[in-house]
């Protein structure tokens, strides 16, 4: 409750997780006559639905196990001026060296609409998010 943060509510985010699994269900439904681009755009919202929603009731479901204490260290670790700065150069860090690549792999997914390149354009993905931690770690040595 202390956090400044965006949070989506757990009936939000089970009604958007929902949503997610029936864009799945319907390009696997409707696979022929869907065109291939459009197949494409579904499951990707299908998704970002399911990671987003996902991640808020896992969340979600963390925060119901701390105890105040706990809840009070993470909220006074959120707040605290060396920590944020340490994830706001770690994050800028990470965002300018792979932002390029990301936007590049993404058109790339959707003009040759192949699956092997949404596997690559997962691995960046993943691996933006690694060279993230990997930032933090670094930048808090430094500071």
């Amino acid at each position: 409750a202390d956090s400044m943060k965006f949070k989506i509510p757990v009936p939000a985010a089970m009604i958007g997780m929902l949503a997610g699994i029936a864009l799945f269900a319907v390009t696997l439904v409707l696979d022929t006559s869907i065109p291939g681009a459009a197949s494409g755009l579904i499951c990707g919202g299908g998704g970002v639905l399911v990671g987003l929603c996902g991640t808020a009731l896992g969340l979600a479901w963390a925060d119901r196990r701390l105890t105040p204490e706990e809840r009070q260290e993470i909220a006074r670790g959120e707040r605290d001026e060396r920590n944020t700065a340490i994830r706001e150069k770690a994050a800028y860090t990470s965002w300018f060296w792979s932002l390029y690549l990301l936007w590049a792999l993404w058109a790339l997914t959707l003009v040759a609409q192949g699956g092997m390149y949404v596997g690559v354009l997962a691995v960046a993905i993943v691996l933006h998010c690694v060279f993230y931690l990997v930032n933090m770690k670094r930048w808090g040595r430094k500071l």
